[in-house]
């Protein structure tokens, strides 16, 4: 077998295979026997047609069963000859079989480019630190109230103010037609937060228990429903109960109820929360900017198909997040170019750490694969194995190292980088 390689561009090969013709005569044989044993052909008992009947028969089957086995069988083998990995489906073209001729295919893929990855030691880097102010533990405090808050019917005849609670059941008309989205019963709507449009919601302001009202929207030409983006929307509103929020005393009972002695416990509690989360975000804005640093240093061209990919991984992403959120919204067109966007940096920088691991000797074993799965494990209440098999069976294991690797990369670079501390000031969370 004889094997060349032709560079297309910086992520195209194109490799040509010879089959010599003792092989294809040996795999024309093998096909031929076979069907000789098989092969139902009318007037003959099964094993006794004739060569030349069964060629004329099953002719294009023969030469495009060799064909096939002949590609499958050799293109492995050629590519570990040739030291080359395919990160893409190859595009196969294959010559006619003939019996007393080498037989000849080209297969063209895309490939990681070769690249010199240089200059990511000593990367001059700033860390911004955050410190916890009593105003963010206050403002964590305020959530947790929030969050249990109770609503109670209101006990006098009065008018919708901002932070009631609403049930109501609304219908919405554009153009003269009832449009689906724009129609709920008993919807819960709390005033004031937004959760609606503005403009909506202060049209409740100032309404009444059993008040109907009519009202119009506008909507912006780039709002999210095709159906009223740019249109008017003409509503009536029913106001079927007002409830106010009451918040839960802020004392050591309510402490208590979260897992903390007394007020000042849960306080400290939340101040060590935030200051991992704060050191968590400042990591991970710093790695951002090394990740920048690298891109700048170390420009290349990558796989289209591989920005696709990503670009598809980023967009399913962005779906899921919505619908945990309980919002299911199109993605709009114009986003489109920011998901590619973000898909190059996210494929370029996988690259260039890809790059880095291979060259410092970064890798990851097995112990630390079953640790990221035990913590999985924790964060989604899901048993360890179960985790590991659901990882296993998806395939994931492998994209699990490769993430591994690269946070053990970053890592590395930023204990070889000159970081320069500074507080951050006059920021609130």
């Amino acid at each position: 077998m004889k094997v060349n390689v032709e560079s297309l561009s910086n992520t195209e090969r194109k490799v040509e295979v010879f089959i010599p013709k003792e092989e294809v005569i040996g795999k024309l044989d093998e096909v031929f026997k076979e069907l000789e044993r098989e092969a139902k052909i009318k007037g003959f008992r099964p094993g006794k047609a004739p060569r030349r009947v069964i060629e004329a028969t099953y002719g294009s089957y023969i030469f495009e069963e060799v064909s096939s086995r002949l590609v499958s069988q050799s293109f492995e083998k050629a590519l570990e000859e040739v030291s080359i990995i395919p990160i893409s489906r190859p595009r196969i073209t294959k010559d006619k079989i003939e019996r007393d001729k080498e037989f000849h295919y080209t297969a063209v893929f895309e490939v990681i480019p070769d690249f010199e990855v240089k200059e990511y030691i000593g990367i001059e880097l700033k860390k911004e630190k955050r410190e916890v102010k009593e105003e963010d533990v206050e403002r964590v405090l305020n959530q947790i109230r929030e969050q249990g808050a109770q609503a109670k019917p209101i006990g006098e005849d009065r008018e919708v103010k901002t932070g009631d609670y609403l049930i109501i059941d609304y219908a919405g008309v554009v153009d003269g037609k009832p449009i689906k989205d724009l129609k709920a019963k008993d919807a819960q709507v709390i005033v004031g937060y937004k959760r609606l449009m503005a403009e909506f919601e202060d049209n409740l302001i100032g309404m009444k228990k059993g008040e109907e009202k009519e009202f119009e929207i506008t909507y912006p030409e780039d709002f999210q429903m095709k159906d009223v983006a740019g249109k008017t929307a003409n509503f009536t509103v029913m106001v079927k109960e007002i409830l106010e929020k009451i918040l839960p005393e802020l004392d050591d009972d309510f402490s208590k109820d979260l897992g903390e002695e007394n007020l000042e416990g849960l306080k400290k509690k939340i101040r060590e929360d935030l200051e991992k989360r704060f050191d968590k975000e400042s990591e991970d804005k710093l790695k951002g900017e090394l990740i920048k640093v690298l891109l700048e240093r170390n420009p290349l061209d990558v796989p289209p198909s591989l920005i696709e990919n990503e670009a598809l991984r980023l967009k399913r992403e962005f779906a899921l997040n919505l619908e945990r959120h309980g919002v299911k919204l199109p993605v709009l067109d114009e986003a489109e170019g920011n998901f590619r966007n973000r898909a190059e940096q996210n494929v370029k920088a996988s690259i260039i750490l890809g790059a880095i691991a291979r060259k410092e000797g970064v890798q990851v074993d097995e112990d630390e694969v079953d640790n990221k799965l035990i913590e999985i494990s924790k964060s989604s209440a899901v048993q360890f194995q179960k985790v590991r098999e659901i990882y296993e069976k998806n395939n994931l294991i492998d994209s699990l190292k490769a993430s591994l690797v690269e946070d053990k990369v970053l890592n590395f670079l930023i204990e070889k980088s000159d970081v320069k501390e500074e507080t951050q000031i006059d920021k609130a969370g």
